[in-house]
């Protein structure tokens, strides 16, 4: 496992394009919440976990729901608020809670040493492969992607609805229920990709907490699309993971990126 420090990872994305290696991911005011009460989310945009760099934009935004296992409630009234995008939503349920976003699909071109930089950063090696065998490698990168934030929240007693996957295009789905761990437990996870299992892709962690904040490489998901995370520290927790295909439009670009993010806190 390697141990990045923050400051270098900003840097390197930088160098990789920094209108494209900006993560989405979601920051409830609170992981606990209570059944009926109206929650503030934030949308982050960037690579600094768990502040935000920009905000998300307003006009990519789709589906922007809460869900208990009973019912779901639609984010209303969102806004930027400096360098983040707010919602309002009411609690719908009790249990774990899965609270979804996602972006419509946008384009960007990368120059082709920019490319090469963010692909080793996410552990693309699959399209890096790719382009040296066709001759692509001096090539710049064309490329659409979109984006699908999840946040795992709970509210009174507990239930097994944090593993259920919401269908998100790439989804990130725990098999153990953050809210019953503890420091130095590890947290099974499954990828998913248009639903079945995606294997062999990135897993990166992001932590914030009294004690500092790190970003590390967990590894990789296996043939089955899974893995095992290790969870060291309380605190605040962001996974996050790229799938990266040929574009089924090559009028559109030539290669297309799914991004996925999970958000949740271990006490």
């Amino acid at each position: 496992m390697r141990t990045i420090d923050l400051t270098s990872i900003a840097l390197g994305l930088v160098v990789a394009g920094s209108a494209l290696a900006h993560d989405l991911y979601i920051m409830p005011e609170r992981f606990r919440v209570s059944v009926g009460e109206t929650l503030t989310v934030a949308l982050h945009n960037g690579d600094a976990f768990p502040e935000s760099e920009n905000s998300a934009p307003l006009e990519r935004l789709r589906d922007a729901t809460l869900r208990s296992n009973t019912q779901a409630a639609p984010v209303q009234n969102l806004r930027v608020d400096g360098n983040r995008t707010l919602g309002s939503v009411p609690v719908p349920g009790s249990g774990a809670l899965l609270l979804t976003v996602r972006t419509i699909p946008n384009f960007i071109e990368l120059e082709a040493d920019k490319f090469v930089a963010y692909l080793k950063e996410e552990g693309l090696s699959e399209v890096l492969d790719w382009r040296t065998t066709h001759g692509e490698t001096a090539k710049p990168g064309r490329e659409r992607y979109s984006k699908y934030a999840k946040s795992l929240l709970s509210a009174g007693s507990a239930n097994e609805f944090y593993q259920t996957a919401t269908g998100q295009l790439l989804e990130i789905v725990p098999e153990k229920d953050p809210s019953r761990l503890k420091p130095g437990d590890a947290l099974p996870v499954r990828v998913l990709f248009r639903g079945s299992p995606a294997p062999n892709l990135q897993i990166e962690t992001s932590w914030a907490g009294p004690k500092g904040k790190a970003v590390r490489a967990a590894g990789r998901t296996d043939a089955n699309g899974r893995i095992t995370v290790p969870l060291a520290q309380a605190g605040k927790w962001r996974l996050h993971t790229i799938k990266m295909e040929r574009c089924s439009d090559p009028k559109a670009a030539d290669w297309e990126s799914f991004w996925s993010s999970l958000t949740f806190e271990l006490r």
